[in-house]
């Protein structure tokens, strides 16, 4: 795993990602009172229910997709960044929170949010859930647990979040996470990851507010 000097990262991540964590850590499942929690057979393709919280029916390492309403294997993380960075999620091993759906909210020119040299904001926003129900409910729960992964492989410790959402006895969350780039970005790919859990990859482009991103 690749790890910069924090300064080197402020340009373009001004202010909204904490830079306070930016050594090497331990990628592996960290003890918790869940681990008897282990990978079920997969019913991918199987019928479910989106009125029931995540993954509903489906295993692990699965979620409820809307159309159709059946059991789907969550995206790998195959970009740039996690090439560069690295995986360790498994989900015949692995027992951490699962990122099953990631799309981009904002893609737009924003001085008041951002700075005039990183002029350009880019808000992406993650669903996730966690069967040992101990997802965060504040910006603080975050710190040393998720990680963003610019696409050299720098992993940064993304603790400046916004709209945390926390449901099901914390096994649910929904959350936003702002990034600044410089004017004349058009096209930018970021990598998500939590500590013991899945990587996701996802693609912002300069579309109208709402549009999916590329899950990849």
């Amino acid at each position: 795993m690749k790890s910069h000097n924090c300064w080197t990262q402020a340009l373009i991540f001004s202010a909204f990602l904490v830079m306070s964590a930016c050594g090497p850590h331990s990628s592996e499942d960290t003890p918790s009172k869940d681990r008897d929690i282990r990978f079920q057979e997969a019913t991918i393709g199987e019928p479910c229910s989106r009125s029931a919280s995540q993954p509903t029916t489906c295993s692990y390492g699965e979620y409820c997709a809307s159309i159709p309403s059946q059991c789907s294997a969550v995206p790998a993380a195959v970009c740039d960044n996690f090439s560069n960075h690295g995986t360790t999620w498994d989900p015949s091993t692995s027992t951490g929170p699962v990122i099953y759906d990631a799309k981009v909210v904002r893609f737009a020119q924003d001085t008041t949010f951002c700075s005039t040299y990183a002029p350009k904001r880019v808000t992406f926003r993650l669903k996730v859930y966690a069967p040992a129900a101990d997802l965060p409910t504040s910006t603080e729960g975050f710190s040393g647990r998720f990680y963003f992964v610019s696409p050299d492989g720098v992993e940064i410790n993304a603790s400046a979040l916004q709209r945390i959402t926390t449901t099901s006895d914390r096994k649910n969350v929904t959350f936003d996470v702002n990034l600044c780039l410089p004017d004349g970005t058009t096209s930018y790919t970021a990598g998500f990851f939590f500590v013991g859990g899945s990587e996701v990859c996802v693609t912002a482009s300069e579309v109208p507010v709402g549009d999916p991103a590329t899950l990849r």
